[in-house]
């Protein structure tokens, strides 16, 4: 596949994320998360993502920014944000996300706030 057609696939896909069909950003994630690093133009948009209302998005989002892995690395602020966050499902995600960007040396947790 050329550069430039995976370009637009990446530029669709990051379209469809904010599609208000569920399963159509499942999908659009789902794509970006099995081209890793070469989805780092989507990180922003999965950013937002992560800041949704809805559980799963941000779900969703935390698992795919970890599946690019350290081309994520601008991610780090947020997927922090949602470690300490109400869902525990997201925070899990988010600790996995950041070890996958090795934003956590040596496999530390991070710690808790007050």
């Amino acid at each position: 596949m050329s550069a430039g057609k995976d370009a637009r696939n990446i530029a669709a896909l990051i379209e469809q994320l904010q599609d208000p069909g569920h399963l159509v950003r499942i999908q659009a994630a789902t794509g970006l998360g099995s081209m890793g690093d070469d989805a780092s133009a989507a990180v922003p948009a999965l950013i937002e993502l992560l800041q949704a209302d809805r559980v799963h998005d941000r779900q969703t989002a935390a698992l795919t920014l970890g599946q690019i892995g350290p081309a994520a690395e601008e991610a780090i602020p947020a997927l922090f944000a949602a470690v300490y966050g109400e869902d525990e499902g997201v925070s899990e995600m988010a600790e996995w996300a950041l070890q996958e960007i090795d934003a956590l040396e040596g496999g530390m947790r991070p710690i808790a706030l007050p």
